[in-house]
């Protein structure tokens, strides 16, 4: 399991994030793309994406501070 170290994670098999207070799912375009937002107790907020590029399952989080959104 990855333990999120960092503020922006490309391609992680697997991650855990803590103290979520609440989340928002939305599917962006059907089969193709999924988002969420994930949000923090201490303010931050996270992004992940999940899509297909090249019929392949691909990856993204990005945590940010309220201040740099």
């Amino acid at each position: 399991m990855f333990f999120k170290e960092t503020s922006t994670l490309i391609d992680p098999d697997e991650f855990l994030l803590n103290n979520v207070n609440s989340y928002h799912y939305e599917v962006m375009d059907e089969g193709q793309h999924i988002w969420m937002g994930f949000y923090m107790s201490d303010g931050k907020i996270g992004h992940l994406n999940m899509f297909i590029n090249d019929g392949r399952i691909k990856v993204r989080y990005e945590e940010f501070d309220n201040e740099n959104l």
